[in-house]
């Protein structure tokens, strides 16, 4: 009788997370995500979303779509004007992303940031795939993950529609080290393709696409079980060289178009003081703000900056010491060094600082925490992972309290001006969303202390001046446009404000010269038309009067005002006719109106003979 094979038992989990299916885990990053920012949901837009998205008629129409964003370069200043100090830039899918929500969702702010919150997920599930095809642990890859989704300091580029190039270029960042995983694994030629073509989409979304290659080498090691050799192993420079090649070529897009980088001064000597700043901020953001421009540190040799010199060396020191012993912690801090390089002073960015540009780099902040935890012996591990979830408990009550500023601007400026405080444009974003609330006097406080912080801040005297006219204090308002126009002088909207409020003050003659210069430098504004037209009417110049109503209704057919203005003048030179003409082309745009419906009574009724 043939005795019976022994069946091989399979060894035993070294913890029951390594004994659950892997769907699990993704539906549990999944739903720990929806779970943390669901309230980001409810957020209105706010700040730079008002320019890019509701109030940019290029995102309504796919033609435009393509002949605006795929094929010129873009600048995120006023109408997307590109200029030396802010540089423009090319990406493409982070503009037909914001295009597709526009054809979805219409101007409804929840369906962008569902988006927003679903790549944010699908970031998180990514990168728990990818720490698993490094044979990391499940109990590594799915806390690095859990503990990176719920990092406070990523609800900027997650809550914040305008900060979407952000997860959007991570998607394709992890995607493509992915594929470049399974190019290594099997040297199947579709996956260094899917590998190319994700690195590229990557450099579409945002510029730190270009971190695909660090990146790349940091996944070689830890696949090599880091092995520094593996880096010159055939396969491994064919990888590379494909991610070079995808950056060379997203290069040559941006200079075929026409973008350019933002040009300024390099600041070397801040390289290691705001290194340290975004890690502070990584591991306890007390305090955030949407703009941090003035947090960059001044790029000038002091004892903070050699501090910080030294400090650098000595981080890198541990990297290069944690290799040997614990890979995937120096991984995850080599990670955050990187993702960071760009944003320290080394490139030029117009804006310096900002809390958004941590999204990519806080993982490697949270792969390096979880896995010195978990390379500890067992009495120690337990204290350090418990110190870890306090860590993670405390970051989701300051996320929560953060998406509650996301949903009210005015909160969330009046938070961000208790860690910035210097901050002209949250104290100017400030005044205007208290302006639309109907704060008029806070919002002129607002505006005050914006100027105060920067006495040529164009924008907050024209603001200003806005204010003021509602609050008929038309002799300040005049002032404050005044000074607006003195530091731009073809500021065409802020020429018509002032010739408008000259007028209400009967300051005619100046008015209609104010209002000259508004036609001069904006042709085709109907509104200044209207309103010198109006001028002159009252100045009984009726037939200058009539020809730049008419004007007014060619460059705007649909607006109403002069048409009501034309028939009036009609009316009172003897122009019944002509007037009830207008008067009906009028009610068709404006349907039912009862005082138009009366006009068109009165002159349609035969006069009273013996009246």
């Amino acid at each position: 009788m043939a005795q019976k094979r022994a069946v091989k038992a399979r060894p035993a989990p070294a913890h029951w997370a390594e004994g659950l299916p892997g769907w699990v885990w993704i539906l549990a990053i999944a739903a720990w995500t929806l779970l943390l920012y669901s309230r980001a949901l409810h957020a209105p837009f706010v700040y730079d979303d008002l320019a890019q998205v509701v109030r940019n008629p290029n995102l309504a129409a796919w033609h435009d779509v393509f002949v605006r964003f795929l094929t010129k370069p873009v600048t995120f200043s006023a109408e997307f004007r590109a200029s030396a100090s802010t540089g423009s830039f090319y990406r493409p899918l982070y503009w037909l992303s914001l295009a597709l929500d526009r054809h979805l969702w219409s101007l409804h702010p929840a369906g962008f940031h569902l988006t927003s919150l679903l790549l944010h997920a699908l970031n998180g599930i990514l990168l728990f795939h990818l720490l698993q095809r490094l044979h990391r642990s499940t109990l590594l890859a799915t806390a690095t993950s859990l503990l990176w989704i719920g990092l406070p300091i990523n609800s900027e580029a997650v809550a914040w529609i305008s900060a979407r190039a952000y997860p959007l270029c991570l998607f394709f960042l992890l995607l493509s080290l992915i594929a470049g995983l399974r190019y290594l694994d099997g040297r199947r030629p579709l996956a260094l393709l899917a590998a190319f073509l994700c690195a590229l989409a990557a450099l579409f979304s945002h510029e730190s696409g270009i971190l695909v290659l660090p990146f790349a080498a940091i996944v070689i090691l830890l696949r090599s079980r880091n092995e520094f050799a593996a880096i010159k192993e055939r396969p491994a420079l064919i990888l590379l060289a494909t991610d070079l090649g995808a950056i060379f070529l997203a290069f040559a897009a941006r200079f075929a178009i026409g973008a350019h980088s933002a040009t300024g001064s390099l600041t070397p000597w801040a390289f290691a003081p705001a290194l340290g700043k975004y890690i502070g901020w990584t591991l306890l953001p007390v305090r955030m703000s949407v703009e941090r421009s003035t947090s960059t540190p001044s790029n000038t040799p002091s004892t903070t900056a050699i501090f910080g010199i030294v400090a650098l060396f000595a981080f890198v020191a541990v990297i290069l010491v944690l290799w040997k012993r614990i890979p995937a912690a120096a991984a995850g801090l080599a990670w955050l060094f990187f993702a960071l390089v760009p944003f320290c002073g080394l490139v030029f960015l117009y804006q310096g600082m900002a809390e958004r540009f941590l999204y990519i780099a806080s993982i490697g902040a949270a792969l390096a925490a979880v896995a010195l935890a978990a390379h500890l012996r067992p009495p120690a591990r337990a204290a350090a992972f418990s110190l870890l979830a306090l860590w993670a408990a405390w970051g989701v009550f300051r996320l929560q309290t953060r998406l509650s500023d996301w949903n009210s601007p005015i909160a969330l400026y009046r938070s961000s001006l208790e860690a910035t405080p210097s901050s002209a444009p949250l104290y100017f974003n400030l005044g205007f969303n208290l302006r639309e609330a109907g704060s008029l006097s806070e919002a002129v406080d607002a505006y005050q202390q914006a100027i105060r912080l920067n006495p040529d801040y164009q924008r907050a005297y024209a603001s200003l001046g806005e204010t003021l006219v509602r609050m008929r204090r038309l002799n300040d308002a005049r002032t404050a446009y005044q000074r607006a126009l003195a530091l731009d002088p073809a500021d065409a909207s802020t020429t018509l404000n002032l010739a408008v409020v000259l007028h209400q003050s009967g300051n005619d003659p100046l008015a209609e010269s104010t209002f000259r210069r508004a036609i001069s430098l904006a042709p085709d504004n109907a509104a200044a038309y209207t309103d010198l037209g109006v001028l002159l009417f009252q100045h009984g110049q009726i037939e200058e009067a009539e020809n730049l109503f008419l004007q007014a209704m060619d460059r705007s057919p649909n607006d109403p005002t002069a048409y009501s203005n034309l028939a009036l003048l009609y009316e009172h030179s003897g122009h019944p006719a002509l007037a009830l003409s207008l008067y009906q082309k009028l009610l068709r745009l404006r349907p039912n109106d009862p005082e138009i419906l009366s006009n068109i009574r009165r002159l349609e009724s035969p006069p009273n003979p013996g009246s």
